[in-house]
């Protein structure tokens, strides 16, 4: 079964992940929020959790669950989480290495949004849980935290992988849905949080 959106839930939504535009970020009132990853640790609220990633700290947060939140997967089967199947692509390898083509095709990522209800197109995580707001029928969403930087990050540690395919992926996605960045990614339009909400 998938998940439903919440009457009253309107046609706009925030994704959050851990880059460094999250910091110190708190998420607007009556405004839904996905959570990416570990973000999920340090936001106030979420009405949504996405994960694509099985690593033993997202299976963790799978299974122990915060209340009042919407447990969502792709490739991932956890009882009691909304399971989505996660579709890769690997064409022909691109002749530049370490190009932002040639990680796109080395994570075997899939541009555009699907538009089958039950399919996440492979990317990241971040990638995913728009797909999911695609899924869910929200129109305009922005991004906090998604900035396909190698800075640390600003919830669970660490440095991600490499993510330079990202501008790519969310470039890819424009005619299916009204994304902008409130942090660094630059392939899409950008605006602050204040005007994203007055104007959206």
């Amino acid at each position: 079964m998938l998940p439903i959106k919440k009457p009253g839930e309107g046609d706009r939504v925030i994704i959050v992940a851990s880059g460094p535009s999250a910091e110190g970020f708190l998420p607007p009132r009556g405004v839904p929020v996905i959570a990416v990853n570990g973000a999920i640790d340090c936001l106030s609220r979420a009405s949504y959790f996405f994960t694509l990633d099985p690593s033993p700290i997202n299976l963790r947060r799978l299974r122990i669950r915060r209340r009042n939140v919407k447990y969502c997967a792709a490739g991932v089967t956890v009882p009691g989480v909304y399971e989505f199947e996660r579709l890769s692509l690997r064409g022909k390898e691109p002749a530049s290495k370490h190009s932002p083509e040639w990680w796109l095709w080395r994570w075997s990522a899939r541009p555009v949004l699907s538009e089958d209800p039950n399919v996440i197109h492979n990317g990241n995580s971040a990638w995913g849980a728009l797909g999911l707001a695609h899924h869910l029928g929200f129109k305009n969403v922005a991004l906090v935290g998604v900035d396909a930087t190698q800075e640390p990050r600003v919830h669970s540690g660490g440095t991600p992988n490499n993510l330079s395919h990202l501008p790519l992926l969310f470039k890819s996605a424009l005619p299916q849905i009204n994304v902008v960045s409130c942090g660094k990614l630059n392939s899409i339009p950008q605006m602050s949080m204040k005007e994203w909400l007055k104007n959206s």
